[in-house]
């Protein structure tokens, strides 16, 4: 139904600056790792490879029976694992494959990406349907029900208020909302 490669490219560009067309993605990962490492003490994800935080990819080493990871480790964070953290964790975890929309699906995915079960809730209260941040079948349900422009807008305009939300709860992190506005706008609706 709907293909995260175009998402894939979105956090390259918007996590490490790296965009072109022209490149597949393992190659744009590879440009990407040169200046994707973060450790901003103001943003509340800590250290990060390309957008995946420490945290995310001591999870997921936990999962595959591996020992919690160093930052120096997360540094050298492969291809193969980043796509893997964020398809299982962000695009599957919100059932982005499984919505008709591949607008819809690059909102939510991105908003669960940078926001966490934050951008569940956000679609959930768009469709008011149960708000428990997990995508069931009723919020999918709902939301292949939905015409896609609406929620796409809805969705957009929710994720927009929770941005300005958090800044007005932390004045500190106001320096980062230019980049998460140019971030939201950058998906267009395309269906």
């Amino acid at each position: 139904m709907t293909d995260i490669n175009p998402f894939l490219r979105h956090l390259l560009r918007f996590e490490a600056g790296v965009a072109d067309r022209n490149l597949s993605t393992d190659k744009l990962f590879q440009k990407a790792h040169v200046k994707g490492f973060a450790n901003d003490p103001d943003d509340r994800g800590g250290a990060t490879m390309i957008g995946v935080t420490l945290a995310a990819f001591t999870a997921w080493r936990k999962q595959h029976g591996r020992p919690a990871p160093t930052v120096k480790e997360l540094k050298a964070l492969s291809y193969e694992e980043w796509r893997d953290i964020v398809e299982k964790d962000f695009w599957k975890r919100c059932k982005a494959d499984e919505l008709k929309s591949q607008s819809v699906a690059m909102m939510l995915a991105d908003f669960t990406f940078h926001s966490g079960a934050h951008g569940i809730k956000a679609l959930q209260r768009v469709l008011a349907v149960k708000v428990d941040g997990i995508m069931g079948a009723q919020t999918l349900s709902s939301a292949n029900a939905t015409p896609p422009a609406t929620l796409f807008a809805a969705l957009k305009a929710q994720r927009l208020r929770f941005l300005q939300l958090i800044v007005k709860n932390n004045p500190r992190q106001k320096k980062f909302i230019k980049g998460w506005i140019t971030r939201v706008e950058a998906i267009p609706f395309t269906d």
